[in-house]
């Protein structure tokens, strides 16, 4: 016990590199402000159909369905964190180098493929190197991820700027830069783990224990990733046909972002308000309401920024409830295997069948039945909360 505080105490005495962990948010989610809003466009420059658009993205979300439990297990095998993150992004920075010589569907698919899957190594290790570096002073490392969402907001703003003055076909090397920029800074960090730390890499996971309440969060997950699928996938190129400049597409997902941020912050000072099962209720009824505005009244900018402005709740204040889930119905030692599952299954699996079922329906059945018809998954999500969550996320399946 004394060795472990001791060990705490060194972790949060050490000077901890702010700016340098703050650079590699930054990065990775401008990264993620590339291919959200515009990597859609870029496919449709190349002239992809939609049905291969919806392909390519299942691709890539299929890839974080296998990806988060590879990478458990492998980091056990790298002696730090920093280990991994610079041969991770040696290789996420080789396989999309790959896009200048690969051409067509199939070569698309494998520079997706391989980039997504060394690409999802990064965060997870960040996060754990960051955990490390502030200790006991979590206030710290708000300020640090935060230069996540700024980095996106940044992202999307400027490239919406950009791709009025030139060519969407410069996307790739805009992204390449970045990549080179992340695989850059993990040369930049020195590894403070202690002898503790690295012995717990090597633990073994413990299994996960399945139940029908867990069953339930991870449908009522799956079905909310789903109705994503459209906005991920097509939102962008909907409202590229509508006549929306680049400059104002980015603007409106940067403001998806913004009030996701906002409500990060806030949202403990009113989470009291409602019971949990009641504010994952209210926020897949105002996700369903979200899409059904975009189906219908997307021409109106004015309906079109409340519709993102839903993203705080849709996103942010779902995501917080889920970790308060993962926290208060598994036990500790089964935490890290939920998070993998409400990864892999959840967010993977979900966007994979979004992304598939859009660019399948998206020319049959038009761009407003196929968000109606995800408002109609949302809804099913939010049926699926209702009878088969508890009132409170902490539950007596301990």
């Amino acid at each position: 016990m004394t060795q472990r505080l001791d060990s705490q105490a060194n972790a949060t005495s050490a000077p901890i590199p702010g700016r340098r962990l703050s650079l590699f948010y930054a990065l990775y989610f401008a990264l993620l402000g590339c291919i959200a809003p515009f990597w859609g466009l870029y496919l449709q420059h190349r002239e992809f159909s939609p049905e291969h658009i919806g392909w390519l993205m299942a691709i890539m979300a299929l890839v974080r369905i296998v990806a988060p439990n590879v990478w458990a297990t492998w980091a056990t095998h790298f002696s730090s964190a920093l280990t991994l993150i610079r041969w991770a992004g040696f290789c996420t920075l080789a396989c999309f180098s790959a896009i200048a010589w690969l051409h067509g569907f199939l070569g698309m698919a494998l520079v997706m493929v391989g980039f997504g899957f060394f690409w999802s190594a990064l965060l997870p290790q960040y996060e754990t190197l960051t955990l490390q570096a502030v200790g006991r002073q979590l206030d710290r490392y708000g300020r640090i991820r935060v230069w996540g969402s700024i980095g996106f907001i940044v992202a999307v703003i400027a490239l919406g700027w950009l791709f009025d003055h030139v060519s969407i076909a410069w996307l790739p090397w805009v992204m390449w830069l970045i990549i080179l920029g992340v695989w850059l800074s993990g040369w930049t960090l020195t590894d403070h783990s202690t002898t503790e730390e690295r012995a717990q890499r090597r633990l073994p996971i413990t299994p996960l224990r399945w139940n029908r309440v867990f069953a339930c969060f991870i449908v009522m997950t799956l079905l909310l990733q789903v109705s994503f699928g459209p906005y991920y996938t097509f939102f962008s190129i909907y409202l590229s046909s509508l006549d929306y400049p680049s400059w104002s597409i980015g603007w409106l997902w940067a403001l998806g972002v913004l009030a996701e941020v906002l409500l990060f912050w806030r949202f403990q000072r009113i989470s009291h308000w409602l019971s949990w099962r009641s504010w994952l209720l209210v926020c897949l009824l105002l996700t369903a309401l979200r899409w059904w505005l975009i189906a219908g009244w997307a021409e109106s900018l004015s309906w079109l920024i409340l519709a993102q402005l839903v993203h705080a709740f849709s996103f942010a204040a779902m995501h917080v409830l889920a970790m308060q889930f993962i926290q208060g119905h598994l036990p500790a030692a089964q935490q890290l295997k939920g998070q993998a599952y409400y990864s892999g299954l959840g967010f993977g699996l979900g966007s994979a069948l979004g992304a598939w079922g859009s660019g399948t329906l998206w020319q049959v059945i038009g761009a407003e039945s196929t968000f109606q018809l995800a408002a109609i998954i949302a809804i099913l999500a939010g049926l699926v909360a209702w009878f088969g969550l508890p009132r409170d996320a902490q539950t007596d399946n301990k």
